[in-house]
């Protein structure tokens, strides 16, 4: 996404959504936790058991800081989840844009929602994004609106 003299193209919309409150505080909790558990293990004297701690605040502070990033510039969509799974789609590849309130039942995090259906969702607004190959992409972003207008422009 750099022009041939290197410069950055500039991003014609750019959105980046943090987890809803409940899952964070979810993750803040797990954060705090592991130092707990920590202490009791050392009490205990199980060190055999020494990385439930370790697994523990490092899966709370993966989902209390998630985040989806959504990029859009002249010739492509990116989509990133916690900076770590993204996905590029060329804008001329993009068949048909939809909104959604929630992410409902289909949860948060890098998702796989069926055949050829992948979400990336941390709660609130998402965008369905459903490309000529069949395949959709879901994303959460915090202005779906602004998005299907920057998108559904004629000149991209």
């Amino acid at each position: 996404m750099a022009t041939p003299s290197g410069i950055p193209t500039p991003a014609l919309y750019y959105s980046r959504v943090r987890a809803a409150l409940i899952p964070r505080i979810a993750g803040f909790t797990m954060v705090a936790l592991g130092p707990v558990l920590f202490v009791l293990i050392v009490l205990n004297n199980t060190p055999e058991v020494l990385f439930a701690p370790l697994v523990t605040t490092a899966a709370g502070s993966f989902i209390a800081f998630m985040t989806v990033t959504v990029k859009v510039d002249s010739q492509n969509v990116v989509i990133a989840f916690c900076d770590i799974f993204k996905r590029t789609l060329p804008r001329d590849e993009i068949a048909t844009l939809t909104t959604d309130n929630a992410a409902g039942p289909s949860g948060y995090g890098f998702r796989y929602m069926g055949p050829g259906m992948v979400g990336y969702l941390v709660g609130g607004p998402e965008i369905n994004i459903e490309m000529k190959s069949g395949k959709t992409v879901i994303a959460s972003t915090d202005r779906p609106e602004q998005l299907i207008r920057v998108l559904t422009e004629a000149n991209h």
